[in-house]
């Protein structure tokens, strides 16, 4: 518990409990391959933060109080430790912005995306065809550092030249100039299939946590259950890894078949256009590789 509370600790207010500080460290600890798919799909940090304070107002509001009143600005404020102006600002684009591009109102961009977009409509940098000019790097009126420094400040030109190369935005010709060759910066190959599968899995499996952990629930627990080694030799997780696909395929097929045979295949909706249908299902995952435990205090992942 000290390696993760120095870990964690450093840097950020003080927690009131052990509770709290592992809650904190699952949390973080969660949140690792998050960071990794949000850093791959080119999502700087300041756009997760509008997401999460948006999530953090959004669930303080639908907590009432005691007697069951709404929950008020204020309460939320309290709750969030966001201020008052933060929380009504925040529940005006939530009710607005539901099921749009969460952010997309105010630029919170990385410099590499900020780049290619001036690039692309910045009179001084689109040549008389309208297309993006290829840059010399060190020119500092109409070149690449030109162009860093209008939009990206202090960032130094020749690292943000090296990330746009790297996710193949940008191309270095044989005269040293550079060439935009795309208009948007993704810095990985983002796999479609993630986004599905954190939708489809991770919330439901989070959901299902914030469920079962509810004190105040009148229903009964979501099952969840998961069989967990950390003392296979690499020959047994071999093993492992190709009989448990092979057990947890037939599972969810059963599970499908059933579900199947079960749905309303008349599918009626209700006058004020709400399903009267209800969302169930089950979900298998496989996993080999740190624990949430160990990923916290990972040298790599956590400085001395």
């Amino acid at each position: 518990m000290g390696i993760m509370h120095r870990c964690y600790q450093r840097g950020v207010p003080e927690v009131n409990n052990t509770i709290q500080l592992r809650m904190l460290n699952a949390a973080y600890a969660c949140m690792l391959p998050v960071a990794r798919l949000l850093l791959r799909a080119g999502i700087t940090y300041q756009q997760f933060e509008s997401v999460a304070k948006r999530a953090f107002v959004r669930e303080a509001a639908n907590d009432p109080d005691s007697r069951g009143r709404p929950t008020n600005t204020s309460r939320i404020a309290v709750k969030t430790g966001l201020s008052r102006k933060d929380v009504k600002r925040l529940r005006e684009l939530t009710a607005a912005e539901i099921g749009s591009s969460a952010g997309s109102r105010a630029d919170q961009s990385g410099p590499p995306a900020r780049v290619l977009h001036a690039w692309h409509v910045d009179k001084r940098f689109i040549g008389k065809n309208g297309k993006p000019r290829d840059l010399d790097f060190q020119d500092d009126e109409k070149g690449f550092c030109a162009l860093v420094r209008a939009v990206a400040g202090d960032v130094p030109p020749g690292a943000v030249r090296t990330e746009l190369k790297r996710a193949g935005a940008v191309l270095e010709l044989e005269d040293g100039k550079l060439r935009a060759i795309k208009r948007y910066y993704v810095p990985g190959s983002v796999d479609e299939k993630a986004i599905t599968v954190m939708s489809g899995m991770v919330f439901p499996l989070a959901s299902g946590i914030a469920h079962n952990s509810d004190p105040s629930r009148t229903s009964g627990g979501f099952i969840q259950r998961y069989a967990f080694s950390q003392t296979l030799t690499p020959e047994a997780v071999d093993r492992f890894r190709g009989w448990s696909r092979d057990q947890a395929t037939r599972f969810i097929e059963q599970m499908d078949d059933w579900l199947a045979q079960n749905e309303d295949q008349a599918v009626v909706r209700s006058v004020d256009g709400e399903s009267p249908y209800r969302n169930a299902g089950i979900g298998v995952f496989y996993y080999e590789g740190l624990s949430a435990e160990d990923a916290v205090v990972e040298p790599q992942l956590c400085s001395k």
